[in-house]
């Protein structure tokens, strides 16, 4: 029963904490997006597609802009998913629309989200963002917010 308690507390404690930080705008113009970084995310690389960024406990978020080419945005979509089965991701939710999808596996202990938007017709932002499995209650709202903030701006 400590042990429970323990982690109740910790969850609830690193879920306030993520919640009272500040969220970070993010953005990349020529790709006509706009993002929100959770709190206690590092940019650790920047291109002029996108950024990555580092959270407590090895978790990892990388947002991008891509072009589509001749590739159908849900054709896009589902070539990401396939590569993801590939490196191992067992896929347990998929959702694509025309304009929107969102995805989610688990490999060896972590989850992976990935949502995608259509941005100005030949163009697609997305996020992905993989933390341990056993932050999944915390992370839940993080993820809600960050599929929220994934906007189309300037098209």
């Amino acid at each position: 029963m400590t042990r429970f308690l323990l982690s109740l507390v910790s969850i609830l404690f690193f879920s306030t904490l993520l919640q009272a930080q500040a969220w970070q705008p993010f953005g990349v113009r020529q790709f006509g997006f706009t993002f929100d970084v959770p709190p206690g995310f590092v940019l650790t690389q920047r291109s002029d597609q996108g950024a990555a960024f580092r959270g407590a406990n090895e978790a990892f978020l990388a947002v991008w802009g891509a072009r589509l080419g001749r590739a159908s945005f849900r054709a896009e979509i589902k070539h990401r998913m396939v590569e993801d089965e590939k490196a191992g991701w067992k896929l347990t939710y998929r959702r694509v629309t025309p304009r929107w999808a969102s995805y989610s596996g688990i490999n060896n202990g972590q989850i992976r989200y990935v949502r995608a938007i259509a941005v100005c017709d030949d163009r697609a932002a997305l996020f992905t963002i993989n933390y341990s499995k056993s932050e999944k209650i915390p992370y839940d709202p993080v993820v809600v917010r960050m599929v929220r903030s994934l906007k189309a701006e300037g098209c």
